[in-house]
């Protein structure tokens, strides 16, 4: 054994022994505190108090007269109904009953609306008197004529130098598309 295994050795027995007297000092102390509970000091009485009965009250309370509980209603109900909407007042009325009822207000649904263009203009050719125009969409090359469809949603109505005007078929409205030349190809 070297010096600092036995050095070790002797504190963790030290430290058991002082445990172990700890142990011991505090079962000695709770034994006392339980002996002083099992005898506890009578205060000084004399002979008359000694002999004297005591008194037994057996006045009863009544619990009758107590009363019974009385719950809301609403109390037990975890999940029940609340509104913002103030409660309408029913009256026998009826030129009155019809102000007092607010009737609820009916928005129409937006109008549909034609989505945005997404094709770009990517050029057009005129071969025999027909305009082919030359359209990109999500990097799907299209070739379309006038009166054409495009994806069955769009037709070709017409072309001009500036714009192409293409019509929305699911609603029948009409969108026009703005040609940059600058950016476009024209072929003849």
């Amino acid at each position: 054994m070297d010096a600092a295994e036995r050095k070790r050795k002797i504190i963790i027995g030290g430290a058991l022994i002082a445990t172990l007297i700890a142990a011991l000092l505090v079962e000695d102390e709770e034994e006392l505190a339980f002996q002083m509970a099992e005898a506890p000091l009578q205060p000084f009485r004399t002979t008359q108090e000694k002999n004297r009965k005591p008194e037994t009250n057996t006045v009863q309370l009544d619990v009758s007269k107590l009363g019974q509980r009385k719950f809301n209603s609403q109390a037990g109900e975890l999940f029940a109904s609340t509104t913002w909407m103030p409660k309408q007042v029913m009256r026998n009325d009826p030129e009155e009953h019809e102000f007092k009822i607010v009737q609820p207000v009916k928005i129409a649904p937006p109008v549909p609306t034609a989505p945005p263009l997404q094709f770009k203009y990517t050029g057009k050719t005129i071969t025999d008197n027909e305009t082919w125009v030359f359209l990109s969409h999500s990097g799907e090359n299209l070739i379309t004529k006038i009166g054409g469809k495009i994806n069955d949603q769009y037709r070709l109505d017409a072309i001009n130098d500036d714009t192409v005007t293409v019509t929305y078929l699911p609603l029948n409205v009409k969108q026009t598309l703005t040609i940059n030349q600058k950016l476009a190809g024209n072929f003849r």
